[in-house]
């Protein structure tokens, strides 16, 4: 992982760890710890992988977005081809959440690839059913989210929306995948059925782009939830939406800042759109590729952007606000929070 410095004021990275927290932008496919991924590579092929890949250097930069796609394809694809690799890496992903206390989970799994690696889907929402359970009893809710890649058009967005939208793991569906030429709100046919049996829809919206994607996700598509949407920061009127709307807003700096989709992690404007009003929350994207979970995320944000554990209680309680939960739970969840900053305040 990237090695972060502990704020002065946080004396111990558990003070951090055992924040009740949520997590609202996490792909389960770039989510498996490196040290799982090393594991796994050497048992199923012999193959030693180094400690920590070069993508973990503090300098590093993806040339492009095919560059950091391609990670997939190489390092996780062959491990989900074999028999035991959706168990494999749906365990560590999930064991990741319980150990770092995050209450609450968004996670989206890449749909369509489940059975271009050849395994079975009803298997895998089985598998997927079977930890969402192992978790709760953990205290860890995980919602899944079917993503879908709106590269290969809204044909085939609708027609995965048809075959999953009634299975009871799918809480919603999340649209991701290169921006440029794929606006959301060409795919406003396709989401039109689960717009209607009230699941969420949330469009990757601005990361790559500029704000014209986001206003087409909330007014064209009509969202609440937006993924990235640095670009926001460019256009008032885009802020103004999203505060005036309540859209709630899945910030994620190191990915951004790793995938140059913003000049650097200073010029991340996390801070800023909060201070705008806008609902934002700290999210890890893809934690096998960008080198920090959510918890190391939040550290170095103290680190070397000076938020305050505030801030982060404030962010968290956005994405427990936006959670897909009964409203006991919810106040639960917030009631934790507001204890764990009362607790550590005291300290």
């Amino acid at each position: 992982m990237l090695e972060v410095t502990k704020p002065e004021e946080i004396t111990n990275i558990a003070d951090i760890s055992s924040m009740p927290k949520a997590e609202l932008h996490i792909h389960l496919e770039g989510a498996p710890r490196w040290q799982k991924v090393r594991e796994v590579w050497h048992r199923h092929k012999g193959i030693v992988l180094p400690e920590s890949p070069f993508w973990y250097e503090q300098s590093f930069r993806f040339a492009n977005f095919e560059e950091f796609r391609l990670l997939f394809r190489d390092y996780i694809h062959p491990w989900l081809q074999t028999p035991s690799g959706y168990n494999e890496l749906i365990r560590d992903v999930f064991d990741a959440f319980i150990e770092q206390n995050i209450r609450y989970v968004e996670l989206d799994f890449y749909v369509p690839l489940v059975e271009r690696v050849g395994a079975s889907l009803d298997r895998v929402l089985a598998l997927l059913e079977e930890e969402v359970e192992r978790a709760r009893s953990h205290g860890t809710i995980i919602r899944m989210f079917a993503g879908l890649n709106r590269n290969e058009g809204a044909e085939s967005a609708s027609y995965w929306v048809q075959k999953v939208i009634s299975e009871k793991i799918i809480s919603g569906f999340d649209l991701h995948g290169s921006e440029f030429g794929w606006p959301a709100d060409i795919f406003k046919e396709a989401f039109a059925p689960v717009f209607a049996t009230g699941k969420k829809v949330k469009v990757h919206a601005g990361e790559m782009t500029g704000p014209e994607t986001i206003r087409a996700a909330v007014e064209g598509l009509g969202v609440k939830q937006i993924g990235h949407g640095t670009s926001a920061i460019q256009d008032p009127d885009v802020v103004e939406l999203l505060r005036d709307r309540q859209i709630l807003v899945e910030m994620c700096p190191t990915s951004n800042e790793r995938l140059a989709n913003v000049s650097s992690y200073q010029d991340h404007p996390i801070l800023a759109l909060d201070a705008a009003g806008v609902a934002v929350t700290v999210n890890s994207d893809d934690p096998t590729w960008f080198g920090l979970n959510l918890t190391e995320e939040m550290v170095r944000l103290m680190c070397e952007r000076g938020v305050t554990v505030a801030d982060l209680g404030r962010w968290t309680r956005n994405a427990f606000e936006g959670a897909i939960v009964e409203e006991e739970t919810r106040s639960a969840f917030l009631t934790e929070l507001d204890e764990w900053l009362v607790n550590l305040a005291t300290k």
